[in-house]
């Protein structure tokens, strides 16, 4: 529950670096940078994917042996389920800030 709480906190300091260095409002990036925080965690929380599959084969081809094929497995943590409540809440927010042009 803690790296919940973390990751909330770690991405809002992300996104208010981006709106910094960038000089947009904070609602604007944070869709970005909570897509992005979602895409980063659920890559380094996986396993058997085309990276694994890729390392598999230049070992193969470099040693001869046959590597076992390990099929794709994520399992979710609790910074995944904090990144995806960032990313929903900043789409919300977008929306509310931005409803003219929505409707």
């Amino acid at each position: 529950m803690l790296s919940f709480i973390a990751t909330l906190i770690i991405i809002g300091l992300i996104n208010f670096g981006v709106t910094i260095i960038t000089n947009f409002s904070f609602i604007e990036v944070s869709v970005f940078v909570g897509l992005a925080s979602v895409f980063i965690i659920y890559f380094f929380s996986s396993s058997g994917g085309v990276t694994s599959r890729s390392i598999d084969m230049q070992v193969q081809g470099q040693t001869g042996i046959k590597m076992n094929q390990s099929p794709e497995k994520f399992s979710p943590s609790y910074a995944f389920y904090g990144s995806i409540l960032y990313l929903i809440g900043s789409v919300i927010a977008n929306f509310f800030m931005y409803k003219q042009y929505f409707l």
